[in-house]
């Protein structure tokens, strides 16, 4: 249940968080405060790999699922110059939280941890399964190979990947990949170049196509 004093527990928690700076490879400070976090509101275990990534699990006192809630814990640099607000300030205006990493994404990192955490107290962990948080590195470079490192220390059974979606549900996840593709012609003299072979007209029509 949220309670008054665990929302505003979450808020302060948020803005400490947004205070730290943490551009992707440079994440050890908000790794440290996290830990510190994790293991004073109760998780049974905390554990950092080698990439950096953080992970912490609640046990329930009944076997089941392993639900892995994720998000990542870098964000892109900043000109703090151009913003009106101190952009690692964690300033509440208006009813909003100002910051680096608010919605992308600190602000439910936070909320998942500390979710979790009064969720097991509330059922004095009386439930079936695990819960584990991670906090992920290099995000924004590292094309998700940390977060793979993740999967493969939790092997999750459900994945719930706090990134913002105005509370739209996205199920699934339609992957990604790169295709390469090269056309070869032939050389030729300007001066004659009907007896050569254009390498990127034959990408053309493969554009076009």
């Amino acid at each position: 249940m949220l309670s008054k004093e665990r929302k505003e527990k979450i808020v302060k928690t948020l803005q400490q968080a947004i205070q730290i700076k943490s551009y992707s490879g440079e994440e050890k400070d908000i790794v440290e405060y996290l830990k510190k976090l994790l293991e004073e509101i109760g998780y049974d275990a905390v554990h950092i790999d080698h990439y950096g990534n953080i992970i912490a699990c609640m046990k329930g006192k009944r076997k089941g699922l392993k639900v892995l809630m994720d998000g990542h814990m870098d964000t892109v640099p900043v000109q703090e110059e151009k913003w009106k607000e101190n952009a690692f300030g964690g300033e509440i205006k208006d009813g909003k939280i100002y910051g680096r990493g608010t919605s992308d994404m600190k602000g439910a990192l936070i909320s998942m941890a500390l979710a979790a955490a009064y969720f097991a107290e509330d059922t004095k962990k009386d439930f079936s399964g695990e819960i584990y948080i991670a906090g992920i590195v290099h995000e924004e470079c590292f094309e998700g190979v940390a977060a793979r490192e993740v999967s493969k220390y939790v092997k999750p059974d459900i994945v719930i990947i706090g990134e913002a979606s105005e509370l739209n549900l996205k199920i699934g996840q339609r992957g990604r990949a790169e295709i390469v593709v090269e056309t070869f012609g032939k050389p030729a003299h300007s001066a004659n170049p009907e007896k050569g072979i254009n390498a990127v007209y034959k990408m053309m029509k493969l554009i076009e196509k």
